[in-house]
């Protein structure tokens, strides 16, 4: 079975954009929104994604050659 991890950073790895929780969510089909934030925000902390804060959640990407 895939970890919820590994699917997050394939998600985000073919994204051509940050995308905030509830798109990672549905496509890594995850039941519980909070449940992604969590993995998410473990991802980011470790250093392998990018995210940020906004008003209402976070978006994330994972660092390309180019600035985002």
């Amino acid at each position: 079975m895939v970890e919820y991890k590994d699917k997050i950073l394939s998600i985000l790895s073919e994204a051509d954009k940050p995308l905030d929780v509830e798109k990672i969510r549905t496509a890594c089909n995850i039941g519980n929104w909070n449940t992604c934030l969590k993995h998410c925000l473990e991802l980011y902390v470790q250093g392998k994604i990018r995210g940020h804060k906004t008003s209402k959640s976070w978006v994330f990407w994972i660092e390309s050659g180019d600035d985002l």
